[in-house]
């Protein structure tokens, strides 16, 4: 299908998903997993595929985020003195609960700016991306295992044995009926229950909020969002601090 719109038009969306992605990923950073964004899956060989538009493609899709979580990790913030240990989103970290075997959690991750999607590639086994992925995660012990991870994977949106977990998760604003429905162990997770955690975990925890050199070192939205909420509470308008703020920071770039 040809696309129409304006190169303005295009230029929006793409601003658009980049603080989608942004967002995404500072939620995952906050909650302990180590990720890659913007995960490349290439061709087998250096040969181009050629696309609809007839242009040359030489990579076979990307995953917005990949990423792993251990099961003990865990923040510890000693300040005033007093220990406390951080919570994480119970909506990730009860993917994978603490047991004898300790598995970690690999996630998959797909981020929209709107509706919940699974991309294609994800879910047409003809096209082995998700083989392509398994391999470079590494936890498989052979190409047997692979396969069966692949199998379950393009399935149900989940593969779990006893010491490892892959979760293939979707990010966006509106939870999608068709993937509860298809593939019900697909875990969505919508803006406003991203912006609920990051309020409560920056007014739990102030002294994580953007106030000295350290900060610095927070990409972008990191250092907006922190900003935005220590302004607001030292103001008193802890009222005014909505969940809904994240989709208009998507939107608009601002707060």
């Amino acid at each position: 299908m040809r696309d129409t719109r304006s190169i303005e038009e295009k230029n929006r969306d793409r601003l658009v998903g980049t603080r989608a992605e942004e967002v995404a990923s500072w939620y995952f950073r906050l909650n302990g997993f180590l990720s890659l964004p913007g995960f490349v899956v290439h061709l087998d060989q250096d040969k181009a595929e050629i696309g609809a538009d007839g242009s040359p493609r030489y990579q076979k899709t990307e995953a917005d985020l990949i990423g792993v979580r251990f099961v003990e990790s865990k923040e510890i913030i000693f300040a005033f003195g007093s220990k406390r240990e951080m919570q994480d989103d119970p909506r990730l970290f009860n993917i994978c609960p603490a047991s004898e075997t300790k598995q970690a959690l690999f996630v998959l991750v797909e981020v929209k700016a709107g509706l919940c999607k699974m991309n294609g590639p994800w879910t047409n086994s003809r096209s082995e991306n998700m083989q392509r992925v398994i391999r470079r995660l590494g936890f498989a012990v052979d190409e047997d295992h692979v396969q069966k991870i692949a199998k379950e994977m393009y399935r149900t949106g989940k593969y779990e044995d006893d010491f490892y977990i892959l979760q293939y998760i979707c990010i966006g604003g509106e939870k999608n009926r068709d993937i509860c429905e298809r593939y019900p162990s697909v875990v969505q997770i919508d803006w406003f229950e991203i912006g609920q955690f990051m309020i409560e975990r920056f007014l739990s925890f102030p002294e994580k909020t953007p106030d000295g050199h350290v900060h610095d070192q927070w990409p972008e939205f990191g250092k907006k969002f922190g900003r935005w909420i220590t302004s607001k509470q030292k103001l008193g308008n802890l009222v005014e601090v909505n969940p809904l703020v994240l989709k208009k920071y998507i939107k608009t770039g601002d707060f």
